[in-house]
């Protein structure tokens, strides 16, 4: 690409946050390339399932199908693990296999989706690495242009747009775009160039995993174990081992971890001699804590672990890396269109933040409770019975499953701000497209959606002024407390119609002009 050629948006780094944006970019009808220093998909092991949050937003973008056959592939690995290790785990340690299908918080395996406020929005068990090839396929299906072994190594902005500077297997070169994405991890280079700063807390645990393939599976029962040296970890399904240390990590660059490596952890923490026949991938991580003041500088944009690390429990970083992309995808698209402004933008930082803060804070929490000093563990017993509360498992599941996320639009009614669930739908009218029967099912094309349920009076040509930002669509559905939503093409509920009350045709009109701009 010369660099008086503009692209509308260059993203950097292919994992699932970046190519979420990219799709949801792509889907909006706006270009973009995406930039990933990798030549390969990092291989290493990270989340292992998805939050209803992201699940949800992965379905708007019309991955559901692939999302089942991922899960279930990933479940059939679940059956035969458990199945090889039934008859050499001991009767009293086999409600450890039943105790690897619960979440945790800080490892304590009690979290019961059953009795979060929202049970019929659940988890996939969809590890990372399949994410990545689900949303890479979805990719080059839109159009996106991925462009592998391209790596930032400095941008500078003007008034008009961002010069990205990329190494490239045949040389120097740079982009020149209208914004600049940076999705590029907890490293990022883009955060460095374009001088964010990045305050927060330094590392004081050291972890080590590794997808192993074990000579005995049932050498160690599977779930996360309190041991003398700290923690023990042993995925179902998944054959990942992680010890965790709760000292400071090495200081330089220690290279790639080996298998020796991992197996010395190992025994230092559990005083286990590990018997590992191979390592298929590994890693190290910390709980260092930061987090960006501001997500946006000018035309430069941070998402997912470029704009906040933490400790990686209960994979709650993959799921709000994925709705940071959703979030300023479509904002991002609106302004390229014409329509917003960069006050839309500046929302993306009033919004996201304060979810990413309480992140941080529930994080650092876990690995306080992870402690394996005398006093830790006698607060980590407390807090254990405190779990068997419903009202405590109920606060604790909906926290670690994104469902307490609410924006402040400004408006009292507790669904504004929300993250909008699926739903069944039957239509009425001639509203709908062709063999769509659930929200999720609407075209994904990167506008806002005027759902008019049963007989409410809204009038539609309340909308029509917005037409080609925001579809209406006539339905009838499964919930009984609203009459009337607006959603942002992100799933956010930006205004409703209660039952029980008057339509509110102006509080609409101010919703539609605040988030889809001026009218036609």
């Amino acid at each position: 690409m010369r660099t008086d050629e503009y692209t509308p948006v260059v993203v950097a780094g292919a994992g699932p946050v970046g190519l979420m944006a990219a799709c949801v970019l792509g889907l909006a009808g706006v270009d973009v390339v995406l930039l990933e220093q990798r030549s390969e998909p990092d291989p290493v092991l990270k989340a292992g399932s998805l939050g209803p949050l992201a699940v949800e937003a992965l379905e708007r973008i019309g991955l559901r199908d692939e999302l089942i056959a991922a899960e279930q592939e990933t479940m059939a690995g679940y059956a035969q693990m458990a199945e090889q290790s039934a008859d050499a785990v001991p009767d009293g340690e086999r409600d450890a296999l039943a105790q690897a299908q619960r979440e945790h918080f800080a490892g304590l395996e009690k979290i019961e989706a059953s009795r979060r406020s929202e049970p019929g929005r659940r988890r996939m068990r969809v590890p990372q690495t399949a994410l990545v090839e689900i949303l890479r396929r979805k990719v080059e299906r839109t159009g996106v242009q991925l462009l592998s072994a391209h790596t930032v190594t400095g941008l500078r902005q003007d008034e008009d747009g961002v010069t990205v500077a990329v190494r490239t297997p045949d040389g120097e070169t740079e982009f020149r775009s209208r914004y600049l994405l940076g999705c590029d991890g907890g490293g990022s280079a883009v955060r460095t160039a374009a001088g964010f700063e990045f305050p927060g807390t330094a590392p004081t645990m050291t972890g080590r995993q590794g997808v192993v393939e074990l000579v005995d599976p049932a050498q160690i029962p599977p779930g996360i174990h309190d041991v003398p040296g700290g923690v023990l970890v042993y995925g179902l399904g998944v054959d990942r081992v992680a010890a965790l240390e709760f000292v400071p990590p090495p200081e330089g660059d220690l290279g790639p971890l080996t298998e020796r490596e991992l197996h010395q952890a190992v025994e230092r923490v559990a005083g286990i001699d590990l018997g590992v026949r191979r390592m298929r991938a590994g890693g190290r991580f910390t709980d260092e804590a930061r987090h960006v003041p501001t997500y946006r500088k000018g035309r430069v944009l941070l998402a997912g672990d470029a704009a906040h690390i933490h400790a990686p429990v209960g994979g709650q970083g993959l799921n709000y890396g994925l709705i940071d992309a959703v979030n300023i995808a479509w904002k991002l698209a609106a302004r390229l269109h014409g329509w917003a402004d960069d006050e839309l933008l500046d929302t993306y930082t009033a919004e996201r933040r304060p979810q990413a803060e309480r992140l941080l804070q529930n994080t650092r929490a876990q690995i306080a409770l992870m402690r394996p000093d005398t006093h830790t563990r006698a607060l980590r017993e407390l807090f254990s019975e405190l779990m068997d509360l419903d009202d405590v498992n109920r606060f604790i599941g909906d926290l670690m499953a994104g469902l307490t996320t609410r924006y402040d639009l400004g408006d009292q009614d507790p669904l504004v701000g929300t993250l909008c669930p699926d739903m069944k739908l039957v239509p009425v009218g001639d509203d709908f497209e062709p063999g769509a029967r659930r929200l999720a099912e609407l075209p994904h094309d990167g506008q806002g959606l005027l759902l008019v349920l049963d007989d409410h009076p809204l009038p539609p040509q309340v909308a029509a002024p917005w037409a080609g930002r925001v579809r209406v669509v006539r339905a009838t559905a499964e919930r009984d407390d609203v009459r009337a939503v607006l959603l942002r093409p992100d799933g956010c509920i930006a205004w409703v119609a209660r039952r029980d009350a008057e339509p509110a045709e102006e509080a609409l009109s101010h919703a539609l002009r605040r988030w889809f701009g001026t009218p036609h």
